[in-house]
């Protein structure tokens, strides 16, 4: 029995003197501490940083759309303004071009009209000469 209390006694005071961190050991924990605080607080700093320039981007695309709106009407009219003014000058081009070849028509026709009472009129002098 006396060995086994030795034994155990002996066991405790090598157990609690093992549990004592040497000093390397209290570096090493105060390494991993500093290293752990200064990565927390890289990965807070990156964070606010990534979310700062997700705002200052969407905010940037929201300007644009809401420019885009606003601007779109004046848009709209100054495309429906150009495209009337297309429209009125292709009309006016296609009544020209109708106007010349109802010209030339009318001038064709009545040579043609002249051409044909001269024919006629040379008919008849031949059969009166006959």
């Amino acid at each position: 029995m006396k060995l086994a209390i030795s034994t155990l006694a002996l066991s405790v005071c090598l157990a609690s003197v093992g549990c004592n961190d040497s000093v390397t050991d209290e570096r090493a924990d105060a390494v991993r501490e500093t290293t752990q605080e200064y990565a927390a607080d890289v990965r807070d700093s990156t964070q606010a940083t990534a979310d700062a320039v997700r705002e200052e981007s969407q905010q940037a695309a929201e300007n644009v759309r809401d420019r885009y709106e606003s601007a779109k009407p004046a848009l709209e009219d100054d495309a429906e303004a150009k495209a009337d003014a297309i429209e009125e000058r292709g009309e006016r081009k296609a009544d020209a071009i109708e106007e010349r070849g109802e010209m030339k028509a009318d001038q064709a026709e009545s040579e043609g009209e002249k051409k044909a009472d001269r024919l006629e009129e040379l008919d008849d002098d031949v059969k009166v000469t006959e």
